[in-house]
């Protein structure tokens, strides 16, 4: 028993261990101003913008895209003062010395200004060469924890508008932030369907339970990859479904691979898939807020995500259940 306690250790720190290899060197700049329930449209642009210049709000409401080509364009902060530039060889810098840049940090702008100090003169700093500059602003957007109350059955939360200035000409993008409503609390119940699938199959056909987490977790890694390629650099959140699934995945195709060798000790292969339904439950723990959030980032169809979080704590729990009780029992 002490050496099957120490397997499913094993097993468990392998699952923490091959997601820890996967983590990125930070935090994608995404995190701390992604939208959940709320959406900000651009509705005019007045005078129109000329060839080469295109304006559109990314990720719900976390960051405005503006795009130039051989245009000189300026945006001023919230104090007037020069924030962003586009010049015409397709160069964008940012003035490191504008408060702008400095509360831009944080989606609600909660970051200690005690240390830092604007300078009249701009500190430009270049931050690309194609000519796309994306930034997060809090004039577009609820600059509240508290969920607003729309001001129309259309949702309607504010309007807003953001300054630019293109070759000499101000020109004003204006907008509209929608409250949008969450998605329903049964997206929950495909988890809780696919749980009794998987104690069914633990009580069973125990090798089909670990064929379905494999399953589970390969479709993870696809949906966390299409959901991290799905918004822009800048935009990015932590890729969580992505990290979790592939630790998941590896560790139960080792699990799956040791309990095809009779030779192999039947508590090893336990202890994997059990660090697999870990790492999953986990995941799912840490993405439930994108189950009935409004606004699911960086993948369409939404429903894809909306259904298998749910599906990834339910099997994953499952799982690790059924290999902790069987190896900490000595049952293979």
């Amino acid at each position: 028993m002490g050496a099957g306690k120490y397997r499913l250790g094993v097993g468990i720190f392998l699952g923490f261990l091959s997601v820890l290899s996967l983590m990125p060197a930070h935090f994608g700049s995404g995190d701390s101003v992604q939208a959940r329930d709320t959406e900000s449209v651009v509705t005019s642009v007045a005078p129109a913008l000329p060839s080469g210049v295109a304006v559109k709000i990314v990720g719900g409401d976390a960051l405005f895209r503006l795009e130039s080509t051989n245009h000189e364009v300026l945006v001023p902060g919230y104090q007037d003062e020069p924030y962003m530039k586009i010049t015409s060889d397709n160069k964008v810098f940012v003035n490191d010395g504008s408060t702008t840049a400095f509360l831009n940090g944080d989606r609600y702008g909660n970051v200690d200004v005690s240390g830092f100090a604007a300078t009249d003169t701009p500190k430009w700093r270049l931050i690309a060469t194609n000519g796309i500059a994306m930034w997060h602003d809090h004039r577009v957007h609820w600059m509240s924890p508290i969920q607003p109350a729309p001001i129309d059955v259309k949702g309607t939360v504010l309007y807003w508008k953001v300054p630019i200035t293109v070759d000499g000409t101000d020109i004003e993008v204006a907008g509209t932030l929608f409250l949008r409503e969450k998605a329903a609390v049964w997206w929950w119940l495909s988890g809780a369907m696919l749980m009794s699938a998987a104690i069914a199959l633990s009580l069973t056909r125990r090798r089909l339970l670990f064929v379905l987490l494999l399953a589970l977790s390969i479709a993870g890694v696809i949906a966390g990859f299409l959901q991290y390629l799905g918004l822009p650099d800048g935009a990015r959140i932590t890729p969580l479904l992505l990290m979790f699934s592939s630790g998941g995945t590896l560790l139960t195709t080792a699990g799956l691979w040791l309990g095809r060798k009779t030779d192999a000790p039947q508590h090893t292969a336990l202890s994997l898939h059990a660090g697999a339904g870990t790492a999953l439950v986990i995941c799912a723990w840490l993405c439930a807020d994108q189950v009935r959030a409004a606004y699911v980032p960086g993948i369409e169809p939404m429903w894809v995500v909306r259904a298998l979080i749910p599906m990834l704590l339910g099997v994953g729990l499952v799982a690790t259940i059924d290999c902790v009780t069987r190896v900490v029992r000595g049952a293979a």
